[in-house]
């Protein structure tokens, strides 16, 4: 069964067939009774845009609740910062090994990773449909 991440969020732009969703995220520890006093809380605002073709039904201030595949989350880790460090390190070794000077083996390093995320960032669009999320209007409690 796919996990389901959600966030509740405020819309804060509509555009068509884009509605833009700033979320307050806090971490798991911020309901620790110590949070207050602690520097290891993590409080950030994101901001999301999300393609729907149901935009007309949203305004500005709207509360809506945010979903995404959980699985996608580890994915992107992964595209971002395991493979990137997989490839610098390898580079790094392999290229100190075939050059004598340490500064090629550092200029070597430092192209592959370059050409690594330009890669990444030609295949935005592709990349950008696939890490899709959800939307849907939240229901206020009177």
């Amino acid at each position: 069964m796919t996990q389901i991440a959600t966030h509740d969020g405020e819309v804060v732009e509509v555009h068509q067939q884009k509605v833009v969703v700033q979320m307050h995220v806090v971490s798991a520890c911020a309901s620790c009774k110590a949070h207050d006093k602690c520097a290891f809380v993590d409080k950030a605002d994101k901001i999301v845009e999300v393609e729907t073709d149901q935009w007309t039904q949203y305004n500005v201030g709207d509360r809506v609740e945010v979903s995404v595949n959980e699985g996608l989350g580890l994915f992107a880790v992964l595209l971002a910062y395991i493979i990137p460090a997989a490839v610098l390190i390898l580079t790094v070794v392999f290229s100190s090994m075939a050059f004598q000077s340490e500064a090629l083996a550092a200029l070597v390093t430092l192209l592959v990773v370059t050409v690594y995320y330009m890669i990444l960032f030609k295949f935005r669009n592709r990349l950008q449909r696939k890490f899709s999320f959800g939307l849907r209007p939240l229901r206020v409690e009177n």
